[in-house]
């Protein structure tokens, strides 16, 4: 994944990837499954540890309806994963390690992931070799995207309409891109995103890209 986005390598075929940040909760996540149900199609949920106990069904349901589970933080506190902007090491590791411990907890010790997202995007942040050197030593890479429904930008920005959020969920599409790795949210307050799952699927089906999930 990481060489496709950074054109180091091309895919044979164009494929999607949708991905949820922030959940799961039993507003907007149900939503979203639901969706991907009717329209067979599947995405990544990149879950935080700290919203897990108030919402296990779902996690459990991510993974039964063929969904993909990857980890996003225990905490999501930008000061205290990145200090001055700075990725701090060890508060990295020991949220890994807690949020894994939590989704081992309520799907059974077998579960693995090979995916992390940093919050905010590993973009965003200064000094991430050790954290980027952590994970690596558990098997795991870290995930952007560059596609983004800009539903957690500023509310200047934000999307107002379905119409808006599936144009920027979309962009790949006519921008010509093999690979679109979608950011999109599914806290309680993203009813839009959770509303336009259905028209992103079927503009990236009309355009014959393929769904994946990230392992």
């Amino acid at each position: 994944m990481q060489q496709w986005l950074e054109g180091e390598v091309k895919p044979t075929e164009k494929i999607v990837f949708l991905t949820f940040d922030d959940g799961p909760n039993h507003t907007t996540t149900p939503i979203i499954l639901k969706a991907l149900e009717e329209a067979d199609v599947h995405a990544t949920f990149f879950v935080v540890g700290s919203m897990l106990d108030d919402a296990p069904d779902l996690l459990k349901r991510e993974i039964a309806e063929g969904n993909s589970v990857a980890l996003h933080s225990w905490s999501h506190n930008y000061k205290k994963l990145y200090p001055g902007r700075k990725a701090n090491a060890d508060r990295v590791a020991d949220e890994y390690k807690q949020t894994l411990a939590k989704i081992r907890e309520i799907l059974g010790p077998d579960f693995n992931t090979e995916s992390w997202r940093y919050p905010g995007g590993h973009m965003s942040w200064k000094n991430m070799a050790a954290s980027d050197a952590f994970l690596l030593k558990q098997g795991v890479s870290w995930v952007d995207w560059n596609a983004d429904t800009a539903d957690s930008a500023p509310k200047s920005s934000r999307p107002t309409t379905v119409s808006q959020l599936v144009a920027n969920a979309t962009m790949p599409i006519s921008s010509g891109y093999h690979v679109a790795v979608i950011l999109g949210h599914d806290t309680p307050d993203k009813h839009l995103t959770a509303e336009s799952v259905p028209d992103i699927i079927a503009a990236y089906k009309e355009a014959g890209y393929k769904f994946g999930v990230l392992s």
